[in-house]
Formats: structure tokens, sequence, C-alpha cells
């Protein structure tokens, strides 16, 4: 999926007004990395230490637009119909008692999230089902009065889409996609999760990078042709992003409206995921946006609706080009999120009182049950004792060292983390690079010798504490480790 680079003032783009760009999205919410396409080729790409171009993350709901795009290819081989009833393709999965409002639901409901839902059944409330995923979604009571008159977002809708989309084509949306997109756009294989039955998620789980994410938003921009092929039907591609449906209290974003399970407004439609994951497609302007994010806000596609349009329409100086280009270029190289404060003393209270000792956790977040911390080097090293498995880690000083800390698990493989030390405390940054999470931990020892820690992550899913942050504490077992023999310089 290799693209041509060029820079933006070769397109009469104002490099300024991009640098502004990449300076307010920093400032606003929690980026971690970025691709931008003008008239099919690159002009901008970079991404925050210690999120990576190539290591994909979750995409939350972002996903769905390969949903969308599935049941685009369902519609046009004529195996759905928009009006169809939902019931027809999913009768042998009704709990025994149900709602009868099911009996209103057609397919387009589900798409525009007009099927009534009472609340959100989005990934947490199925990650917490062993089975049957299908069936205790139709449980679920409907507001038969707003069935096809009011926007109620539910993933659940998407997971019901895939399931269909997969009865009617005979392979799921993942297949489709790797067979019809995915492969001749060269992204390569592509994760996707499933339900425990092994079905797509539909709703979430999808993995990309921001690069491939600019792509599929080029597609659609291209009217699903890709170097000669028609890859996703031009009329489907032209239907996904019409407004159908007022999202409630979005009046005054830029994505204003439902479409066919992605976001839109009058300048722009976008596919958004939680957290800040963002597919932007420009209306006026032949400009495709990837954004992979941890931000708890949904500020970025308005933020760089603002700047784009300024690129474009405010000509940098002719004198002030090459300078304006090479700040860009300069700010790209530089991206990084905030690494802990502090320094590396090998002598102070804090380091004497947590290294080379096995430290037993009370519960938490992360369920980090025990540690041994060690010093290697300029490196801090990790032995842990994670839900049962033992894990080794490296962490950087004041720099990100990645771990390839689960080989097998494309949903948590990478961890970066960096650390420093106060004459109190040792602090250690985490980032999991194939999610949206980022993770700050404080660990000290009080006058009674426990050891307190405190965990703050940038966004979680978890009911909110005070400031974010929730402490637990950890004990000494000295006994375990002779602290001589094992410390290692």
């Amino acid at each position: 999926m290799a693209a041509t680079y060029v820079k933006p003032g070769e397109l009469g783009l104002n490099p300024e007004k991009l640098t502004e760009m990449l300076t307010e999205l920093e400032q606003t919410v929690e980026i971690h990395s970025i691709s931008v396409r003008f008239d099919g080729k690159v002009i901008l790409e970079g991404a925050w230490e210690p999120f990576s171009l190539e290591k994909p993350q979750m995409m939350h709901s972002l996903s769905k637009i390969g949903t969308s795009i599935c049941l685009g290819f369902a519609l046009d081989e004529g195996k759905i119909h928009l009006e169809d009833k939902l019931l027809d393709y999913v009768r042998d999965e009704l709990p025994e008692e149900y709602d009868p409002a099911l009996e209103d639901l057609t397919i387009y409901h589900l798409l525009t999230m007009q099927a009534g839902s009472k609340e959100c059944c989005n990934n947490v409330w199925f990650s917490k089902l062993t089975k049957d995923w299908e069936t205790n979604w139709l449980k679920q009571p409907k507001i038969r009065e707003d069935i096809g008159k009011a926007f109620h977002y539910d993933s659940g809708c998407s997971y019901t889409l895939s399931r269909i989309v997969t009865k009617v084509m005979g392979k799921n949306c993942l297949a489709l996609m790797q067979e019809r997109v995915f492969d001749k756009m060269g992204f390569g294989e592509i994760n996707w999760l499933t339900s425990p039955e092994g079905h797509n998620t539909g709703g979430w789980g999808m993995y990309l990078t921001a690069g491939k994410i600019s792509a599929l938003a080029q597609l659609l921009l291209q009217k699903g042709e890709w170097n000669g092929e028609q890859l996703i039907p031009a009329w489907w591609t032209e239907e996904i992003g019409k407004m159908r449906v007022v999202i409630p209290e979005d009046e005054k974003k830029a994505l204003t409206h439902y479409a066919y399970h992605i976001k839109a407004g009058k300048e722009i439609f976008a596919a958004e995921g939680a957290f800040g994951q963002y597919l932007i497609c420009f209306r006026d302007y032949p400009v495709a946006i990837g954004i992979t994010a941890g931000a708890s806000e949904y500020l970025a596609a308005d933020i760089c609706l603002k700047y784009i349009k300024e690129a474009v329409q405010i000509p940098c100086e002719k004198e002030n080009l090459e300078e304006a280009q090479e700040k860009l270029e300069e700010k790209l190289v530089h991206l990084t999120l905030p690494k802990p404060e502090g320094d590396k003393k090998d002598t102070n209270e804090a380091t004497k009182k947590l290294l080379n000792k096995r430290i037993v956790f009370t519960e938490n977040p992360r369920q980090i049950e025990s540690a041994v911390i060690s010093t290697v080097g300029e490196e801090l090293k990790l032995e842990l004792t994670v839900a049962g498995e033992k894990k080794i880690l490296f962490a950087g000083y004041k720099d990100w060292k990645c771990n390839d800390m689960y080989p097998n698990d494309f949903t948590k493989r990478y961890h970066a983390v960096s650390y420093a030390f106060d004459e109190d405390a040792l602090y250690l940054s985490v980032g999991l690079l194939n999610t949206s999470y980022r993770e700050e931990y404080c660990l000290w020892v009080n006058s009674e010798n426990v050891v307190v820690g405190t965990w703050r992550p940038n966004v979680t899913y978890l009911p909110a504490e005070e400031d974010m942050t929730w402490k637990f504490t950890g004990t000494f077992e000295p006994s375990c480790i002779d602290r001589k023999s094992t410390r290692l310089n």
C-alpha cells in the first residue's frame, strides 16, 4: 500500500497551518498517530512515541466501516435489502421471550442506529457474555415509538448486521474485507475480534494503523476504485456518508448526523471510534485522514476540519514556504507523549527501598500480583506476575523501551515503558501500543514499610475514580530473594 509522499507546499497547501493543526491536536486530545492524504498523496504522517505508524491499534467503533462496506456488497448482489425485516434473518436465535417491537425492525433501522435501543450494548457489555451474544442482545427491550424515528447508538446493531452479512454472503465480514479490499490494497493480514461463537464483532475490534485508515478513506473518496479496480460498488460509497438521522447534542460539531454506520456532517463524513479513532473524508477537498488516539474528548475531526480548510484557503508566503516546510518536518520527527519526570538515582532512599525485593500487591486494575524491580545498566528490569503469568519488562530511563510482552496475542502484544525516580518514588509510564491506553504508575514506601501504588490511565471503560487515579498497596517478601546476589549493575 505504498503511497507517494509529497511536501504540502508542492500541492499548494500551507505547511504552517498543518503544523498548527498538529500542535492543537496534541494539546487538546491525546493523539497517537496521524496520516493525511491530499489528492491521493501522503502530505503528512507521524506518530507520537511510544506509539508508531507500524503497530496496529484497536479501532473500537471505527471498525463499523468494515461492516457497512460488507453490507454494501450484499446489497449490490441482491442478497439483502434495506427494507428487509430483521427477524427474517435471526428468528432461529430469538429467546423464548422477546419484545414484540423486534417485529418492526428492518436492516435500515440497524444500519442507521434507529432500532429503539434502550441502552448501548457496547464491547464491554458483550465481553461479559460467555456465549449466545445474538440471543442475549435480542432479549433487550425496545422503545417502539422511536424505531425509525430517533438515534440510539448501540453496537448490538452492528454485531447483528455482521451476523446477517455472514449468513447471506457465506463468508464473515473479515473474510470479505480481506479478500475484496485489504489484500488488493496491500494491507497484509488484518485482525478483527470475534464473539465466543467465532463471529466477527462487527461494531468494534478491528486493528489498523493510521496509514491504512487514511488509505481506506482515500478508497471512499475514489468511489471504491483502487489501482484501476472497483473494490467497493461506487453507488454504495456515495450512500455511506449521506446524513440520515440527527445525533442529539451534536448540532454544533462537524459531525452532526449518523449515516450508514458512520457519522456525517455538511463538510466531512467519518468513521469514529471510542477514545478518538478517526477515518475522515472531506466532501469539498480531496483530503483523507487516519487518526489513532487515546483521547477522552471527540474533538479531532473538528480540529482537522478547521486547519485543513485554512491550509487550502490561506496560502503560505513564498519566502516563508521552505522554512515552514522544514518546521513541519522537524515537528513530525520529534513527536512524543509525556515521559516520567525525575532522575535515575541508584542510591536514593526510594531506590534502596524498592529494588531487588519481591513486592506482593493488593487487587489493582491491571491484575499485577507481584513484582521484582532491579536495574540493568540505564534500564529498569520489571519481573512481574500478571494475572497468573510471569512476564519480564524493561523500562528506559526517560526513554521508551518497547517490550513484546504477549507475542501470540495481537490485542495487547507491545508494551513500551519509561521510568524515572525522585527522592521518594518510582514513576513509570506505559504505552499499550495495540490499544488506546497509556498508563502512569507511581510507587513509594510509606513510614510503615508498605508499598503504596497509584495507577492513572489516559482513558478507561472502568467506572471513574477521583482524579482518574486508582490506589493499591504492596508488601515486601524479602525472604524470597537474596538482595545481594541478585542485584544487577
